[in-house]
């Protein structure tokens, strides 16, 4: 409504739009009811920004609004761009977050992720087996079109985070509703058959089944669901439950929105430097720490040698309830296999785990899949590799990427390269890692044998030579050579950098508008308002009452011509 002044100098309100809802989303919209000749077409092009602000002053008069001058800087007057940062997360051998990479995008769009996608395939040189992201068509798109080998799954915590919204929060707080869909949503034990058998029951009982959200999250059910990749390898380490939050969290403590882009660079260093930290600390711990065995059990120690500390803990917590926790309740000959029914005593389940066994080869399989989808064995097959008196922990079953020579002790060190200051750089540095790792792995295998220790030693210094000769034919490059080498130019840039271009991020967008003074007043009706010290009204305090400011005026009044008359 706008308010217009009539000849005989009263006030009243023409309407001058409408609102409607739309029938998809149910949101409301209003739409000004002005001439089409001052109505904003996008396209348009003004001869400055005072030409713009007048045109838009008028079309907001006639539309029952006020326009207002706005700029890209923050309340501190720095510039904010606000970009989106998106890091590339994944595990390391100690089972912790690790950023794999990052970059600063302008945008949302499909294409906008298409580039940063196929800049990861360039850095890397592969495509990831599994990526998982929230749930976003445009990142879908993108997926689909530049990697369509890549498993693609959506993040579980997003997609549960949005239920109270969506259904409401009454339905979740004061029924089962909420607990019965977790038990279903939230575990990996259940066929794709029985969740979705339950799903069903759930949306008839509560009588959701006509509830476009939860229709929609259906559809897309195999995308996010455990049971529906329950047998992929590795599936376990997909259920981002608390990754991806861990990780907002940990960028938190070093990143300001307001911060310019010089300063994130340096920001984003210090956190990087703070992860290769508590990477070599976990490593040292691993490699000089020496932690307690729990059991007689032989695999046990053979366990604390392969694995790194925080994998050890996992399987030493299996071995302990595979002795104390588990029973065999029968076995029987299946094919070349020997089926055992274990019966754990820490699960609710009343079924029996079933593992296969072949003693021959040591092949071994157990019904609940912990080793397909996290590469740990379970204390069901540690049971019975136990009272098969297995003596030697079957290697076939050991991850490479859960042991500690995946990453070599000192890979995070930088090396010096003499002479590489051309596009070999990047070639040479993946050989350097891979010598490190091959080298890393061979003193491991060999520490027990010093006879071929001392063998290995004299391989290594008898190529010392050679390597002196091929210095002195390639002398190292100049520093400045280095420094162009690693920026890329030759030159210093001469084009013109400019700021920038803003956008909108998805999930940041706040519907606020400008509220009169009445409207305020009525919100803040009910509201525990501050009561004054001084003249006990509400609303101000003792240092902003006018009274309590007269009062100090008249006293400082009176003792000024208190002091003027005892001169006088």
């Amino acid at each position: 409504m706008a308010m217009i002044d009539d000849p005989g100098g009263d006030q009243f309100y023409k309407e001058v739009g409408v609102v409607y809802v739309s029938p998809s989303s149910g949101k409301k919209y209003y739409t000004p009811c002005v001439s089409d000749s001052i109505k904003p077409v996008l396209g348009m092009v003004f001869d400055s920004i005072d030409h713009a602000f007048s045109f838009y002053k008028r079309y907001a008069t006639s539309s029952g609004f006020e326009p207002r001058k706005s700029t890209g800087s923050s309340s501190n007057g720095v510039l904010r761009y606000d970009m989106i940062f998106v890091p590339f997360t994944g595990v390391d051998n100690h089972n912790r977050n690790i950023t794999l990479g990052a970059a600063i995008l302008g945008n949302e769009t499909a294409e906008m992720y298409k580039w940063l996608l196929r800049s990861y395939v360039k850095v890397f040189g592969f495509a990831p087996l599994v990526i998982v992201t929230d749930q976003d068509a445009a990142i879908r798109r993108a997926v689909e079109d530049v990697l369509p080998t890549s498993r693609h799954r959506l993040c579980m915590w997003h997609i549960w985070d949005k239920l109270t919204s969506k259904v409401g929060s009454t339905l979740c707080n004061t029924t089962d509703f909420k607990k019965r869909l977790a038990r279903i949503v939230w575990t990996d034990a259940i066929t794709p058959a029985e969740f979705e058998k339950e799903w069903h029951a759930i949306l008839s009982d509560f009588d959701l089944t006509t509830h476009s959200w939860l229709i929609e999250i259906y559809k897309i059910r195999e995308d996010w669901i455990p049971a529906y990749y329950r047998g992929e390898n590795l599936s376990g380490l997909m259920r981002t439950t608390s990754r991806s939050e861990s990780e907002n969290s940990f960028f938190s403590q070093f990143f300001n929105p307001e911060s310019t882009l010089f300063e994130f660079i340096g920001h984003f260093e210090a956190a990087m430097e703070c992860q290769r930290y508590q990477h070599r600390k976990n490593d040292h711990e691993t490699r000089y720490f020496t932690p307690d065995i729990w059991s007689s059990f032989i695999l046990e120690k053979q366990a604390a040698k392969i694995f790194t500390r925080a994998i050890f803990l996992d399987q030493q917590l299996e071995i302990d309830h595979a002795i104390n926790q588990c029973a065999s309740v029968s076995v029987s000959v299946v094919n070349d296999f020997k089926m055992y029914e274990v019966k754990d005593f820490l699960q609710p389940c009343t079924t029996n785990f079933k593992v296969m066994f072949r003693e021959e080869d040591v092949t071994i399989s157990c019904c609940c899949n912990r080793f397909e989808q996290y590469g740990l064995l379970c204390r069901h097959i540690f049971y019975i590799l136990r009272l098969g008196e297995i003596r030697e922990f079957p290697r076939k079953y050991v991850l490479t990427r859960w042991t500690r020579e995946v990453v070599p002790n000192n890979s995070n060190s930088e090396f010096i390269s003499y002479g590489v200051s051309d596009s070999n750089s990047v070639d040479v540095e993946a050989i350097i890692r891979e010598i490190r790792m091959d080298n890393e792995y061979n003193l491991n295998r060999l520490v027990a044998n010093k006879e071929e220790m001392y063998r290995y030693r004299d391989h290594v210094k008898g190529y010392k030579t050679k390597a002196d000769e091929i210095l002195i034919v390639n002398p190292p490059s100049s520093r400045k050579e280095k420094f162009k080498s690693q920026i890329q130019m030759d030159e210093p840039f001469k084009g013109k950098v400019i700021v920038p271009i803003k956008s909108s991020t998805k999930g940041s967008v706040k519907f606020k508008r400008m509220k009169s003074d009445r409207e305020i007043a009525v919100s803040q009706t009910g509201k525990k308002q501050r009561e004054c010290g001084h003249c006990k009204g509400f609303g101000h305090n003792q240092r902003t009452c006018v009274l309590y400011l007269q009062s100090i005026a008249q006293k400082n009044k009176a003792n000024s011509s208190g002091e003027q008359s005892m001169q006088d």
